[in-house]
């Protein structure tokens, strides 16, 4: 019998290892000719399958013996990619390390490329910044209400990444961000409204999705069922969602539907526990079959990529006998990537593996429920050509990284975002004589934006987002001696020294602007401030766009996306001209 079976595996490897290297023409770009998921799924092993459902993270600029390991011996099919990690520093050390990867896939025995992906949502939360187009992040582009500009943002990310090699984009975020307090979402969502998010994100995935094969990346709509509407951050506990089914379809669902019908190839879970979908107690939907199966399979009629959000967080890995057997739940609730990162060694993440293989060697998670996943799999690195396109030209780099187009196009896309709240004594925009003092407070530095304007200001930058009450004292100092004060804050409501250095300034009854570089819920804090600008990010791109609005260069045009409770409404927004720009979602 054994000999049979190897006699199987080996015509089998007959008919895939020719697909693997002989080239031909196809619907879909530099697909070869005659191959499917399906065959290539036949010459596989089960530690092969297994390892094509991994994606792991190590530390390191180039490729090290860990991620050697991780693809050369668990067969891993899928890295991501961490600026914290050293693995993203710049664009070209970047296409120099996906190079490496991709020769390591290259050795293996089928030869299987790599889904190599990373986080560019743009704004607060990018991997890729030095060299790279640093763009406003989502709910700056729900502000600026333009569904061209959502794309457009998308497109220029999904281009740059790809030049490096990175061909996943864990991005755009779906979730609905109906909490002020939500610690872990908040701008890095469209709006509170579910209908602009869903708009705004089937942008996006088109932006990603629908270019050549060597301009797109796959997206990842994150975080199924809708991580919007929490008060907790799933990396350090379990956030519980408790609304009703019909609440759940009205809001937290809807980006979901329109994403799959706008064909996105992958959607990322969120360690959640949403009682009305599945009552078992304290259980994060990445682990519940009803969820991930039932719900997102089964009624959505979704037959992309599901992966997880990361195993190591507490959300998830502080159930269920830590992350090995947490893994090994989500793969049996219909996940097909498990998502670990350089939070765990190596020899961790091979223990995750292992589990997962033991699972189904011993017959609690099937086979076939393995082959399903690993077909997806594949059927993705096919769709975008990584079997012939992997290889990036790391000379043409700074031809397609950077690029003056995406810079000026970027900048475009702040400007319309910055969002006037308030105004009064008409204090913006700043007209400032030669012997005005301007004094600017922040956490971000301005000085270098502001003096383009202006060239009598003194800027004391904070050292944190929670300052001490002697900076607090500094501040206040410096302050007295100018005429006019700008403040930065940043999420004030959770660093309380942010409000004490407001309020302090605000005695000194001296015209004062304040600018939110994230949240823009800060104003309910000093709502007595004379200005208040959003930017919804501390980019330099947003940095730029807010100093030529403060000054007048730029017209503020942005909406507020959600409502700031008991002060403004949803669609708020000032001009300078006197009318309240267009709250009408434009193409």
């Amino acid at each position: 019998m054994k000999s049979v079976r190897m006699g199987a595996v080996f015509i089998s490897l007959l008919l895939v290892v020719p697909l693997l290297v002989t080239p031909a023409a196809g619907a879909e770009g530099k697909r070869r000719k005659g191959e499917t998921p399906q065959q290539l799924l036949r010459g596989m092993t089960l530690e092969e399958k297994v390892g094509q459902m991994m994606m792991v993270g190590f530390y390191g600029s180039e490729p090290t013996e860990d991620i050697r390991r991780l693809i050369r011996d668990v067969h891993a099919g899928n890295v991501i990619l961490f600026s914290y990690s050293d693995n993203v520093q710049t664009p070209v050390q970047t296409a120099k390390l996906t190079n490496g990867l991709q020769r390591i896939a290259e050795e293996t025995r089928l030869k299987i490329p790599l889904l190599i992906s990373t986080d560019q949502e743009g704004g607060v939360v990018a991997r890729m910044t030095t060299g790279a187009t640093q763009l406003p992040g989502n709910m700056a582009l729900g502000a600026g209400r333009k569904l061209k500009d959502s794309h457009e943002a998308a497109r220029i990310t999904g281009e740059e990444l790809r030049a490096v090699g990175i061909n996943m984009n864990l991005a755009p975020v779906l979730d609905v961000n109906v909490n002020p307090d939500n610690p872990v979402i908040g701008v890095r969502s469209y709006a509170e409204d579910p209908h602009l998010v869903a708009n705004m994100g089937a942008a996006a995935i088109r932006g990603y999705q629908r270019h050549s094969m060597e301009n797109r990346v796959v997206a990842t709509a994150k975080h199924f069922p809708g991580h919007g509407d929490t008060d907790t951050d799933s990396h350090l506990g379990l956030p519980v969602i408790d609304k009703s089914r019909e609440e759940l379809e009205r809001v937290e669902l809807v980006p979901f539907r329109r994403a799959i019908e706008s064909g996105i190839d992958a959607i990322m879970t969120a360690h959640i526990h949403v009682p009305a979908l599945d009552d078992t107690p304290n259980l994060p939907a990445t682990l519940s079959k009803p969820i991930m199966t039932g719900l997102l399979r089964q009624e959505m009629g979704y037959d992309g990529l599901i992966v997880t959000d990361s195993m190591t967080m507490a959300g998830v890995a502080d159930y269920f006998g830590g992350v090995s057997q947490a893994a090994v739940k989500a793969v049996d609730a219909g996940v097909d990537i498990v998502l670990l990162t350089p939070a765990l060694t190596a020899d961790e993440q091979i223990e995750v593996y292992q589990e997962i293989l033991e699972a189904v060697r011993s017959g609690d998670i099937s086979e076939k429920r393995i082959d399903q996943s690993v077909r997806r799999i594949l059927k993705v690195k096919l769709k975008y050509g990584l079997f012939m396109n992997h290889q990036v030209d790391e000379d043409e780099v700074a031809e397609r990284v950077g690029t003056r187009e995406h810079r000026e196009k970027a900048d475009e896309i702040a400007r319309r975002s910055i969002t006037l709240v308030k105004n009064e004594r008409g204090l913006l925009p700043l007209k400032l004589s030669e012997d005005q003092k301007l004094g600017i407070i922040s956490q971000y530095p301005l000085k270098e934006q502001v003096d383009r304007y202006h060239s009598h200001s003194t800027e004391i930058h904070m050292k944190g987002v929670n300052p001490t009450d002697e900076e607090i004292d500094q501040a206040v100092e410096m302050a007295r001696k100018q005429d006019v004060l700008i403040v930065g804050t940043y999420s004030a409501s959770l660093y309380p020294q942010q409000i004490k250095l407001v309020q302090a300034l605000q005695e000194l009854d001296k015209p004062m602007a304040v600018v939110a570089f994230r949240n823009p819920y800060d104003i309910q804090d000093f709502p007595g401030v004379d200005a208040y600008v959003n930017t919804y990010g501390y980019r330099p791109v947003s940095l730029e766009a807010v100093a030529d609005t403060l000054f007048g260069s730029n017209q503020p045009q942005g909406r507020l996306p959600v409502t700031i409770p008991d002060l403004y409404p949803y669609g708020h927004g000032l001009s300078y001209s006197g009318s309240e720009p267009t709250d009408r979602i434009d193409p």
